[in-house]
């Protein structure tokens, strides 16, 4: 398993294998070098990078992840490892088995709990108000989040994550020209493929769901294991989005998501780490058909 860091390459260079190590090779400046291992995501961000099938190859069976952005700066495609897990199949059919029933709707209610917990959370940790509003929300989330208080909590959380920093703030998923929604966008993307990646490593099926279910979506157990660690997005993007254009530098930064340090239970995680460990969690679940996720709180 790679280490917890993210490439993000952002100028004309060249990528290839040597002696085990990628190097990258610039016009204006000496090779430098990163071994696979190292590299949880790649994120290819300039239209002229040369990259060799020998360089994809090697990240991908060090279990990396390969990102390419669009002219918006925003990920249009994702190469996840495919090397096999033995228990793959056997996961395969107990994620069949557990679909929409009781089970997984049970721990779709505990996602969204700790989803709401961490948008209490972040507002607490910007000295905002409205955490309590989401406190309270927590004990209303039924099974399967029948009443909707996902979306109540998302509505009451961006009116006051952005009530003094960006007034009038509203999100927006698709297309977004300013530099709020371009960091947030940014940065679920890449917590997206680290998800993704995590989940195939596991042996699990990402398309398979717990709450997200559109049969369009090939990354709905992605979407589903998201949710509970967006809020470290969020917290880099929310004191980044001061300083203006959503440019090279502010990239970087975004890229620091993996930085970030979660808590489970009593301990504390990298992001990475703790992504991890939650996703070890829903395998125990799916294996013993009961159980309760790991899930960050903060």
């Amino acid at each position: 398993m790679s280490a917890d860091r993210i490439l993000l390459i952002e100028s004309p260079c060249e990528l290839n294998i040597d002696i085990g190590r990628v190097r990258i090779r610039r016009a204006d400046k000496a090779d430098s070098y990163v071994a696979p291992a190292d590299v949880a995501v790649l994120v290819l961000h300039h239209h002229t990078i040369l990259l060799s099938v020998g360089t994809l190859r090697e990240l991908a069976l060090a279990g990396a992840s390969i990102m390419a952005t669009d002219a918006q700066h925003m990920p249009c495609a994702l190469m996840l490892p495919t090397q096999a897990n033995r228990a793959a199949a056997s996961r395969l059919r107990r994620q069949i088995k557990h679909l929409d029933d009781a089970l997984s709707q049970a721990l779709w209610q505990e996602i969204v709990r700790s989803r709401i917990r961490t948008q209490a959370a972040n507002l607490r940790h910007f000295e905002l108000t409205g955490a309590l509003r989401l406190e309270r929300m927590v004990d209303e989330v039924e099974t399967a989040d029948r009443t909707h208080r996902e979306g109540q909590a998302a509505r009451h959380y961006w009116q006051h994550l952005w009530q003094d920093a960006e007034p009038g703030f509203r999100r927006e998923k698709q297309g977004a020209e300013d530099s709020v929604n371009a960091r947030l966008n940014f940065g679920y993307a890449v917590l997206r493929s680290l998800v993704a990646r995590e989940l195939v490593a596991a042996g699990l099926s990402p398309e398979l769901g717990v709450g997200h279910h559109s049969t369009e979506n090939p990354f709905n157990l992605a979407d589903d294991f998201m949710e509970p660690y967006r809020f470290v997005v969020e917290r880099v993007a929310r004191p980044s989005a001061a300083d203006g254009e959503f440019d090279a530098v502010a990239r970087v930064a975004m890229s620091r998501i993996v930085e970030q340090a979660v808590r489970i239970g009593k301990k504390d995680y990298r992001l990475l780490p703790g992504v991890r460990e939650t996703i070890a969690s829903y395998v125990r679940v799916l294996e013993s058909s009961k159980g309760e996720l790991a899930l960050p709180h903060e």
